[in-house]
């Protein structure tokens, strides 16, 4: 795979993905759940890019193991040759057009993941990150959704890993054009149409009545709060920062002041005057607090709300149809 060095300006307007594909992300996902091992599974995305019509095509997927230790990532590297090396036998897709991930009420937002996009955005400029929530998904909503580092996301975390605030002032980079999220589609065969045509009539139809959870509004609102916390511990630290600022400041103007008057003093009696010093040895700047913590909290948060309110808006009517069959 070709490794791209400059930018990447993301033609892509569209991600399409096969039924079949959306089947082996959520067995695996589900499959891991049920073992009690680790909720945070991922995987390969596989499929080609239509330049005509600017649409991403997912073709095909195969999971990978969690590992951060060295021997783990060797391993996921030797089967990732060898499963591209096997499907291009078969003559199917086998072009690496980003990875798959689960993700539990949207906490996925971190720094791994934003370092695995990175990675893959630097291998091909169209790469995606696809999110998988299982547990918004048993609650009767598919949670499928795309996204990839913005422009200037990638521009700055490519010069510094750690964002300060002149440089997201200077790029006007903050929470909400952290990521851009990119349309999905699910594409289906035509006789996958007619089996779900047929299924769709044979359905219970009562599970629209089904009355929202509050398990899953208080996780929610726990990650919510959580999130918040870390908001707060982020701006204590940039406080400390500039209290430290401020007694550095004023410890070298009290420098430049007592060497100035003994400088006048020194004058007076007859002596040389000492030589000016570079105050800015002296006193190092201190180090600028890195923001690319807070700027990933806030956008947990962001999607925290968002959460919420599509789990209070769709349960609403319901609670108030019940309660007028109650009453």
């Amino acid at each position: 795979m070709a490794t791209s060095s400059a930018t990447p300006m993301s033609t892509i307007q569209q991600v399409e993905i096969t039924s079949q594909v959306v089947m082996k992300v959520t067995r695996h996902c589900h499959h891991e759940l049920e073992k009690q091992m680790d909720p945070h599974v991922n995987g390969v995305l596989l499929g080609l890019i239509n330049e005509n019509k600017h649409v991403l095509e997912v073709t095909h997927c195969f999971p990978l193991m969690n590992s951060d230790t060295d021997e783990g990532m060797e391993i996921n590297r030797e089967y990732m040759l060898e499963m591209e090396r096997s499907l291009r036998q078969v003559n199917i897709d086998y072009q690496q057009v980003g990875f798959y991930q689960s993700t539990y009420l949207n906490t996925h937002c971190d720094r791994n993941f934003l370092d695995s996009v990175f990675d893959y955005l630097e291998e091909m400029n169209e790469a995606i990150a696809l999110i998988y929530d299982p547990l918004k998904t048993k609650l009767g909503n598919l949670s499928i959704r795309a996204f990839k580092l913005s422009v200037a996301a990638f521009k700055l975390y490519k010069e510094d890993k750690e964002f300060t605030a002149e440089m997201l002032r200077d790029n006007k980079l903050t929470y909400e054009n952290l990521f851009v999220e990119i349309p999905v589609v699910i594409k289906n065969s035509s006789m996958t149409n007619v089996l779900l045509c047929e299924l769709d009539t044979v359905q219970d139809n009562t599970s629209f009545f089904t009355l929202p959870t509050s398990s899953y509004l208080e996780k929610s609102i726990q990650l919510l709060l959580g999130g918040l916390d870390e908001i707060n511990q982020d701006l204590q630290k940039i406080n400390n920062h500039q209290r430290n600022v401020y007694k550095q400041q004023t410890s070298m103007m009290k420098y430049i002041q007592d060497r100035k008057e003994e400088n006048d003093r020194r004058v007076k009696d007859g002596l040389k005057a000492l030589p000016e010093e570079d105050v800015s040895k002296i006193f190092k700047d201190l180090p600028p607090v890195g923001r690319l913590e807070s700027l990933l909290s806030s956008n947990r948060i962001a999607s925290h709300c968002d959460m919420i309110e599509d789990h209070v808006r769709s349960g609403i009517g319901k609670l108030y149809l019940a309660d007028s069959f109650m009453s």
